[in-house]
């Protein structure tokens, strides 16, 4: 493509002075400027492909293509290792998140249970301890049962004492077992 210069730039002899002009010139597809030094622009020419030295075979002519940019650099190819080992390492973290969920809850459930035992503990303390107590209040309470229960036997002597008649057989019975029983107690 050829620059046509503006006309303000003499590109002639020295003789014809131009001065610049206040206005710079309007350029549009339209307007063809003038030359007044001579010069006009060609067209620009096609060079046809000769014929070819001797010797030389002959190449098409073939038009030519502009530089190929490189394609932007990738990112490394990832190794099927790395996406099989991604893989083990998610399940091992939810394996240890079960785990772990599992160890609490079981160390949880086994604080209840020895929670549980402790109380089952404290209780049996208790009861034995009221069980100790009831035998002590029963040894207390044997030897006033027995002492009423010879007194018992005594006061039923002296009833079938004082129902038999006197003098009898029956009478001389029942004052020996008033001997018997009241022998602590009257005697």
């Amino acid at each position: 493509m050829a620059y046509n210069p503006p006309p303000h730039y003499n590109l002639g002899g020295p003789s014809e002075p131009q001065h610049p002009q206040s206005v710079p010139p309007s350029y549009s597809p339209l307007q063809q400027p003038s030359y007044d030094s001579g010069y006009a622009p060609q067209p620009p020419l096609t060079v046809q492909p000769s014929a070819p030295a001797p010797g030389i075979p002959a190449q098409p002519a073939y038009p030519t293509q502009p530089l190929l940019q490189p394609p932007p650099p990738t990112a490394p190819r990832k190794s099927p290792v790395v996406a099989i080992l991604a893989t083990v390492m998610a399940i091992g973290l939810a394996a240890a998140a079960v785990s772990i969920a599992l160890w609490l809850k079981s160390s949880g459930d086994l604080e209840d249970v020895e929670a549980r035992v402790d109380d089952r503990d404290k209780e049996i303390a208790q009861l034995q301890e009221d069980l100790e107590a009831a035998e002590s209040q029963v040894a207390e309470l044997e030897g006033p049962a027995a002492e009423a229960e010879e007194m018992r036997a005594c006061i039923d002597d002296l009833n079938d004492y004082y129902s038999t008649p006197a003098g009898s057989d029956e009478e001389a019975a029942a004052l020996e077992a008033i001997d018997v029983s009241c022998a602590g107690l009257i005697f």
